[in-house]
């Protein structure tokens, strides 16, 4: 072979190297570099991943051999920067929400999303060195490309060797799954038998996480939640009447007790002799002349679950005026006494739960709005938009509006953020937000809790009477005192705090809405009605925006990342409350809904909540996302398996069993009710 053909063989051999070794590489790398990025390391799964990245990768590298060099070059540069944009999404969205994007909440939220911008561009220049190494692989083949390595088609023949090196990766990976264990969560349950989008990405991929996400969202919601885990009977549920255990430090009260002030005090219900109990539908006659079967099986399972009993706090707030706020990115490191004594105050007065969680779930602020309105599971996408066509009978406003009370809404942002015009009218409240009849005299980022409470308070104030629902959005990230307007306004109310300025910047976000609280008492007070009032206050999501070491700082301790990262207050108070009661059982905002309804002594089925009723004898059941709990007696970790004795008693397999069975099938109830509009097929 002469010379100068044995450098154009050799030229081709490395071509033909480029050309099926680029893509597989460049999805190995993608993975490897979210990977390090977002878990500071390469957690178990990612010998998975890499094998689908390969797999991946050939397919790509395939489809850019076998047609025209014009298509192939088009195939290979949309290819590259599609996965270039993917995962740098990713990257940054995990980076806010701790959560990735699926294909759902993108869609819904759409073009709102540039309102955030200003976070967007800080986490881009905060992990600059991610987007920087996923850039690379594009730049690497615009320099192939100019070099000569094109896209130059082959013969069909040699379509095997990406082909079958594509079904041998995929073999492998196939091997990796199955040869483990077979337990819950594990990487085999998670890809043959029931979807958790977190876990899934981390033991798989990205790739399977999102390939996965994609066919979920096409055909209608998440996998998880299925009907069919209804199924199988209520083994995993509370018996009908629970052993009766503490919940407050309330004695009981005495029937015979004469009470000359009881027009000036809060009432509690006398316990009668027979229990009743929060039951209206008698679901076994409705699922026998059901045609629907999902609904038919709503009903038959419901059918199977004890309702609620009333207990001695049904009823104490009836008749009074109800007012319920939803706090962005609100957090117990926000409270401390000398700077904000009115939040102090209402944490640490009136009903005082001590184990309360608000748990994080895939479309942050509106998953936390929806789960305490509705008192179900979230589904990941967009729950609360998809309930704006619903019957949402259920709904604070709703219920207070049929008993005659006036029912109005406020957020001081933009009023058609995540569809709020649609959604919050549905859910029966007279709604106003900045844009829709709103107006605030500051118009900087994010805007003023008290100056929305000085503009909505005379709207309903004097018409007893009212339930107002606030969503405020003072406290919302980015936690510095350049970006955040509310950080600034308040700068001089933390300065001598010995904290970093991105926790002090935390701080004066939240003294806004301590000032909102302060005037909020004060006008109650001055209009005589503070002793009928009862205010409710949570948050929707803890502080992701603040960096962990900060939280820590506040905290002044590490903070546990699977359940402590979540502990927060439920603030419930009614100023007539002569002594705090404290509650110890373990509660979430997933139980908001059915407590405040027995309190107000509200016509419900305890049946249709997922939550309930935290003052009841019920066993405590938090919920998080990736299906861990935590019940009176149990923490137990969906990531690990890692099982924490609360008391120090030990529980059976059984036990974790029927709670694992329980969430499951309160996760797959919450999505049936919404998925099939089930509150229309009652009477």
């Amino acid at each position: 072979m002469k010379a100068g053909e044995k450098m154009k063989k050799g030229q081709e051999d490395k071509g033909a190297l480029v050309r099926y070794a680029f893509f597989p590489l460049t999805a190995v790398w993608s993975e490897l570099v979210l990977r390090l990025c977002i878990y500071r390391g390469l957690p178990e799964g990612t010998l998975r991943a890499f094998l689908y990245a390969g797999v991946v990768g050939c397919v790509i590298t395939a489809l850019t051999i076998c047609f025209p060099k014009n298509v192939n070059r088009v195939i290979g540069y949309v290819s590259l920067t599609a996965g270039m944009v993917l995962f740098m999404t990713q990257m940054i969205y995990f980076t806010i929400f701790r959560r990735f994007l699926s294909f759902g909440v993108a869609a819904g939220v759409g073009t709102d999303v540039l309102e955030f911008r200003q976070q967007i561009m800080n986490t881009i220049l905060a992990r600059w060195y991610g987007v920087v190494l996923l850039l690379v692989p594009l730049l690497l083949r615009i320099l192939l490309d100019l070099y000569g390595f094109s896209f130059t088609p082959v013969a069909l023949r040699r379509l095997l060797l990406p082909a079958g090196t594509a079904v041998g990766l995929y073999l492998c990976f196939l091997f990796t799954i199955v040869s483990g264990d077979k337990k819950e969560f594990s990487a085999w349950s998670l890809y043959f038998k029931e979807w958790e989008a977190e876990q899934g990405a981390k033991r798989l991929g990205l790739f399977v996480a999102m390939g996965k996400d994609l066919f979920h969202s096409a055909a209608g919601g998440q996998e998880s939640g299925k009907l069919d885990v209804l199924t199988g009977g209520a083994s995993g549920l509370p018996t009908l009447l629970p052993p009766k255990s503490d919940v407050g430090s309330e004695p009981e009260p005495d029937e015979n007790e004469e009470n000359p002030d009881s027009a000036e005090k809060v009432p509690v219900a006398t316990p009668t002799p027979k229990p009743e109990y929060h039951r209206l539908y008698d679901f076994a006659a409705l699922a026998e002349k059901e045609k629907n079967e999902s609904v038919k099986t709503i009903h038959s399972y419901l059918a199977q679950i004890a309702p609620d009993p009333k207990n001695k706090y049904t009823g104490m707030f009836e008749g009074y005026n109800y007012i319920m706020i939803t706090a962005e990115g609100f957090s117990p490191w926000a409270v401390e006494e000398e700077l904000t004594p009115t939040l102090y105050k209402l944490t640490h007065n009136g009903f005082v739960f001590n184990n309360f969680y608000t748990p994080l779930w895939h479309t942050s602020t509106s998953d936390g709005e929806y789960i305490a309105c509705t008192g179900l599971v979230p589904d990941g996408a967009l729950s609360m938009k998809r309930s704006a066509g619903n019957d949402m009978r259920l709904a604070f406003g709703n219920q207070f509006s049929a008993l005659g009370y006036k029912t109005v809404a406020y957020h001081n942002n933009t009023y058609d953020y995540y569809h709020r015009e649609k959604t919050h009218p549905n859910l029966g409240y007279t709604y106003k937000g900045i844009g829709n009849g709103l107006k605030l005299p500051f118009n900087g980022w994010p805007r003023s809790d008290y100056e929305m409470m000085v503009a909505t308070l005379p709207e309903y104030i004097g018409d007893e009477p009212f339930h107002a629902y606030y969503m405020t959005v003072s406290g919302h990230m980015q936690y510095t005192f350049i970006d955040n307007s509310m950080a600034s306004r308040n700068k001089e109310a933390v300065a001598s705090l010995p904290y970093s300025d991105h926790a002090r910047a935390y701080l004066a976000c939240n003294y806004e809405l301590e000032k909102a609280l302060t005037y909020l008492l004060e006008q109650l007070e001055a209009a005589g009605i503070a002793e009928r009032t009862v205010i409710a206050l949570y948050a929707d999501h803890y502080p992701y925006g603040l960096e962990k070491e900060c939280i820590d700082e506040l905290a002044g301790h590490v903070v546990e990342e699977q359940f402590e990262l979540y502990k927060n207050y439920f603030v419930l108070y009614c100023a007539g409350m002569k002594e705090p009661i404290e509650v110890d059982k373990y509660c979430s905002c997933l139980d908001i809904a059915p407590t405040v309804s027995n309190l107000f002594g509200l016509s419900y089925d305890s049946r249709l909540f997922a939550g309930s009723d935290i003052l009841s004898d019920k066993e405590g059941l938090v919920i998080f996302d990736n299906k861990s709990y935590i019940t009176d007696r149990v923490m137990f970790d969906s990531t690990t398996g890692k099982v924490t004795l609360l008391t120090g008693v030990p529980v059976s397999q059984d036990y974790l069993d029927r709670k694992l069975l329980e969430v499951k099938q309160k996760i797959a109830l919450s999505k049936g009710i919404l998925d099939n509009d089930y509150y229309s097929y009652l009477p």
